[in-house]
């Protein structure tokens, strides 16, 4: 299960200070022999119900535990309306069950976006009018680049335009791509009271990214207590909705989601796991290989970039995107591409941008980024499916 990862690269790593588009690490340099863990873990992946799990938020009986077909029993559910017509307990948030992200009302949700580097917008990190031309697409989700720099205000004002658009926010930070030693750093702007409150304002709508390809070479027990402390940490400030995690390796390593996820899922059932497949290797035979052993082992994997090729070396590496595309419905696996394009890429930019818009416009969609958004028979527009809460503000 070894990969080809291209180290240092971290597409978006553009870590961009100001307005320029800087690509960090060790000069995008690939050492091409596999991620971390060369063996993923078998057995247990879904939701906990033994060792490390808690009866507190997050646990196996706080947002993300089932007590019926759709029902949860987390903290100030109320009786709502199912999709079935039946009634629910409706959570006060989304929740993950399993492998699979619910709405509040127990609608399972299967992520169908893209990312944009909102913190960067020339006018302003708003993400207006960038939400409203994704939005177009038919997309149900948008992942906001964001950092710890930026005030709860505008944090709450870019999630309210998301939610206007009928977009789920997965609000990111990207203060620690690369750098494993700055995780706790972004665990204290999480859990700072105003941006709790701005959290807690918006729960029953919002996912929460911890932070954007934290750590290049991070060993699996480094990566665990890292991650068991963040989530432990913002669990006690109060925040009860989803945690999404990267990988490690510029979010490139799903071997060690697949060897340590388990763990964290036991530790906190309601997260999710994502990997950025900016593989060396992105041949539609590993695509499958890696969806299918993650899917067996329950994890609850979201992919959360991806291209048509990799960073390191640009075109010489391809990313067969319609391989994944085609597989995610089949497994049911949660997707998003990198992205929109509002703001300029600067990796690759002279070989095959991954802008998916000429100006960020949903007239602009161009090239790989109009397959993955409308033509591609599992593009977004022919698969996402925006729950009824996002539409309507209500279960059914």
């Amino acid at each position: 299960m070894a990969l080809g990862l291209s180290v240092g690269c971290g597409d978006d790593s553009d870590d961009q200070q100001g307005s320029g588009q800087e690509t960090t690490g060790a000069g995008g340099d690939a050492s091409g022999t596999g991620g971390g863990a060369t063996g993923a873990t078998s057995g247990s992946g879904g939701d906990a119900s033994g060792s490390g799990a808690t009866t507190g938020t997050g646990a196996t009986t706080g947002p993300g535990a089932t007590t019926g077909t759709s029902a949860t029993t987390g903290p100030g559910a109320t009786t709502g309306t199912g999709a079935g017509g039946g009634e629910v307990e409706e959570s006060t948030g989304f929740s993950v069950r399993g492998r699979f992200l619910h709405d509040r009302c127990g609608e399972k949700v299967l992520l169908r976006g893209v990312n944009e580097m909102v913190v960067w917008l020339s006018s302003g990190p708003d993400g207006l009018p960038e939400f409203e031309e994704i939005a177009k697409t038919g997309a149900n989700t948008v992942r906001i680049v964001w950092l710890a720099t930026e005030s709860a205000a505008g944090l709450d004002q870019a999630i309210t335009n998301a939610l206007s658009q009928k977009l789920i926010p997965i609000v990111e930070l990207h203060d620690a791509t690369g750098k494993w030693e700055l995780l706790p750093t972004l665990v204290d702007y999480w859990t700072r009271s105003d941006v709790v409150a701005v959290i807690k304002k918006h729960e029953q709508n919002l996912l929460v990214n911890i932070g954007n390809e934290v750590g290049d070479q991070v060993d699996n027990a480094a990566w665990e207590a890292g991650y068991k402390q963040a989530i432990t940490r913002m669990r006690e400030a109060g925040i009860t909705v989803p945690l999404i995690i990267d990988a490690s390796k510029w979010g490139q390593n799903i071997d060690q989601l697949q060897a340590v996820g388990p763990a964290l899922v036991a530790h906190d059932p309601n997260i999710l796991l994502s990997v950025h497949m900016w593989w060396v290797d992105g041949s539609g035979a590993t695509i499958t290989k890696e969806l299918e052993e993650s899917v067996a082992l329950n994890l609850p994997l979201m992919v959360g970039e991806f291209a048509q090729h990799a960073v390191y070396e640009c075109g010489q590496h391809p990313f067969d995107y319609k391989t994944l595309l085609a597989k995610s419905v089949e497994l049911e696996v949660g997707w998003l591409a990198w992205s929109w394009g509002a703001v300029e890429n600067g990796d690759c930019k002279e070989d095959g941008p991954f802008d998916m818009t000429t100006d960020g416009t949903f007239a602009g969609l161009t090239g790989w980024g109009r397959e993955v958004a409308v033509t591609d028979p599992n593009s977004i527009q022919k698969t996402s499916v925006r729950p009824h809460s996002i539409e309507t503000g209500a279960c059914r």
